[in-house]
């Protein structure tokens, strides 16, 4: 039975208490043993949407299904606007998980409507707020189904997908959900792609760089793009553990082992190279029924899920895994059934959004700061069909997925505040940049200018200083290079406030120069071409590099 609403409208603009209360209810509504459990597709969703529709409805805004059983929000005057801005996140939750991810973003957006509905303005462009079902893997397999149903990428192979807890396939669990599947069968997108003028979500970051850098939120440069191996079996010869000699074992647990080992090397070494890569098995066992302590199994299961904002990265990690199967299968006389991969694609953040949410970034008093995402998000869909795409994250302590996710209302009221500016001036570009913009179709070493001014100043932190705010300035002159321009620019501004009224070596001045050129001359040389490919690469590189050499020089500090 659907439950009414029990939170009373306030005539007070606080709106962190208000969703410091929303967070509590929907936390008591969809509790679980621990944490909260807001499976896709399920009735616990769809309850958790309809709570927000009274709340959004009790604040005076409009609130409908859309052809995907997600919610979508607006301003009264906005509801048939052509075009608009879309903000967006997810409802699902992991099995006994956080109660932020996701969430978060959707009542971001959904605060930032109850705002201006509240002083009575109006945005230079429509928004709409859209908040989406399925975007966890846990429950079937495939991530991101709302979205992709939603721009007619959901493939009949995700569909197929079974539940894990009971068996029925995802496309019988969305019709359950009140969804006309026949569009979605035929690849047909729900929605126009070409109204969206641009998609932003807010999230929770998923891993430690905004608490070891204590920044309460910060711009995202890029998502990770995964393959994933859900369930990989390795089939060998059970035996008596103190009777088989080695040359006589085929030890599936042994293989696995060697398996995960070889693309644990092949990791580091990626990383100490620059590259960008994360590698987890995050579920392995043995069959309950039958293992022992003196028993070699005759079987193991595990997943593999690797990910990287590089595609070329992705692509030679996948036949890495497929050429040392092959190999361990021959050595160890065992055999492997990977069962079916799942792909996602690595998705770059547009250049543009990134300078412009960089600017209310300042606007509301918070420093800018780039960081790459590792989880994936809706976004990287959004990203994939070409609508331009932005990303906030929000401080979150102790990771995700799990019941202990840490987010304080403070960090998420700076990022609601942040993404609220952007829509209050969506096109804002600082005076300084609009002379600069002489400059923005120059070809050539434009990023080793930013290194230049930092020779002709000596070398010091005042020259870091004075490159950031060039740097800055240049990427809103140049939107082409504007993410390039931002990294620069943050990688000046940090070293400058870090050892602002120190007394430093020459030669610690030195190494930074020396890296900072590093990077710039990375830079023009991937914008010296048309590939598109190749630059996001390159981004890719310099964003990791940036923030392994901070943390590096964090540890020895």
């Amino acid at each position: 039975m659907r439950k009414a609403i029990i939170l009373e409208r306030s005539a007070s603009l606080d709106l962190g208490d208000l969703a410091a209360r929303l967070f509590r209810e929907i936390a008591t509504r969809t509790a679980d043993i621990e944490g909260v459990s807001r499976p896709a597709f399920s009735e616990v969703e769809t309850e958790t949407l309809e709570f927000l529709i009274d709340f959004a409805r009790s604040e005076g805004l409009v609130a409908t299904w859309d052809a995907g059983r997600n919610v979508v929000f607006s301003l009264p005057e906005d509801k048939h606007a052509d075009r608009y801005i879309l903000v967006g996140s997810h409802v699902d939750s992991v099995p006994r998980g956080g109660n932020f991810d996701g969430l978060a973003g959707v009542l971001a957006g959904l605060l930032s409507l109850v705002r201006a509905r509240r002083e009575g303005i109006r945005f230079p462009e429509p928004v709409k707020v859209i908040a989406m079902r399925g975007e966890e893997s846990a429950w079937f397999g495939p991530c991101y189904i709302g979205s992709k149903a939603l721009l007619g990428v959901l493939t009949e192979t995700e569909r197929a997908a079974r539940h894990k807890k009971d068996g029925a396939t995802l496309d019988a669990h969305m019709e359950a959900a009140g969804i006309d599947m026949a569009d979605i069968r035929t690849g047909r997108p729900l929605l126009d792609r070409n109204a969206i003028t641009a998609y932003l979500e807010v999230h929770i970051e998923q891993g430690p760089v905004l608490v070891e850098r204590n920044l309460p939120a910060a711009i995202v440069s890029g998502i990770r793009g995964n393959f994933r191996y859900k369930k990989i079996a390795c089939f060998g010869e059970a035996g008596h553990s103190g009777a088989v000699p080695l040359a006589y074992r085929h030890d599936p647990v042994l293989a696995m082992a060697e398996l995960l080992n070889v693309l644990d090397a092949a990791w580091h070494d990626f990383v100490a190279k620059g590259g960008d890569l994360v590698v987890t098995s995050g579920m392995v066992s043995t069959d309950q029924q039958k293992h022992a302590l003196s028993r070699i199994p005759d079987s193991v299961e595990f997943s593999l899920d690797i990910r990287s904002q590089d595609r070329q990265m992705l692509e030679s990690m996948h036949a890495l895994v497929l050429s040392h199967v092959a190999r361990i299968e021959r050595e160890r006389s065992v055999r492997f059934d990977l069962g079916p991969a799942l792909f996602t694609s690595p998705a770059l953040c547009d250049a543009r959004l990134i300078a412009r949410l960089a600017l209310a970034a300042e606007a509301v008093g918070v420093e800018p700061a780039l960081v790459p995402s590792g989880g994936g998000h809706d976004a990287a869909v959004f990203s994939e069909a070409g609508i331009p795409t932005g990303m906030i994250f929000i401080r979150n302590r102790h990771g995700s997925h799990n019941p202990q996710e840490a987010m304080e209302i403070d960090d998420f009221e700076t990022a609601t505040s942040i993404l609220h500016q952007f829509l209050s001036n969506p096109n804002q570009v600082p005076k300084q940049a609009k002379a600069a913009g002489q400059t923005a179709k120059e070809t050539g070493p434009m990023f080793t200018k930013i290194t230049d001014i930092i020779r002709e100043k000596g070398n010091a932190v005042r020259a870091y200083h004075a490159a950031a705010a060039a740097a800055r300035d240049a990427a809103f002159a140049d939107p082409d290079r504007a993410a390039g321009y931002f990294m620069l620019s943050v990688a000046a501004r940090e070293f400058a406030d870090l050892h602002y009224g120190e007394a430093l070596h020459a030669h610690v001045f030195d190494r930074e120069l020396e890296r900072f050129q590093k990077y710039a001359t990375m830079l023009d040389e991937a914008f010296s071409h048309d590939d598109a490919e190749q630059r996001l690469k390159t981004i890719s590189t310099v964003a990791h590099c940036l923030l392994s050499d901070r943390s590096r020089t964090d540890e020895v500090q």
